[in-house]
């Protein structure tokens, strides 16, 4: 499913969490507060009842709906928070082993250019100007 995945993509979640709004609720269920109309046949009746139970359950269906998207949208954005400071931190990680490797490496050829026979390594100390035993 490209394209409707925004599972670890930072950019990606950040717009989803902006862009989550609740629908507005519709104006028929402003009319939950008003009282069944009482007058008429027993059917009027009955169905005054049960457009108010109906107005109520629909109500809550919204509230809960509601709910979910404003839960949906805050998770999304800390998720998105959250991913971007574990790339952060995962960075700065990989630098500092990336750093001891380096350090290793240049040790390694410190140590092994130091332990090559053969290889002459100049003398630091000044000569004392004696000069060489003759041979007979």
């Amino acid at each position: 499913m490209p394209g409707t995945e925004i599972n670890g993509n930072i950019t990606a979640m950040s717009a989803v969490s902006q862009q989550l709004s609740a629908p507005d609720l519709p104006p028929s269920l402003a009319r939950l507060g008003t009282m069944p109309s009482l007058a008429g046949l027993f059917e009027g009746i009955a169905m005054s009842v049960l457009d108010k139970a109906a107005t109520a359950s629909m109500s809550a269906f919204m509230g809960k709906v509601t709910e979910d998207i404003a839960t949906f949208s805050g998770k999304t954005r800390t998720a998105a928070i959250t991913y971007s400071a574990a790339d952060v931190a995962s960075a700065l990680e990989l630098a500092g082993k990336a750093t001891k490797v380096i350090k290793q490496g240049v040790d390694f050829v410190k140590q092994s250019s130091a332990a090559q026979p053969g290889v002459e390594k100049p003398s630091t100390t000044e000569p004392t100007g004696e000069a060489p035993p003759a041979s007979v």
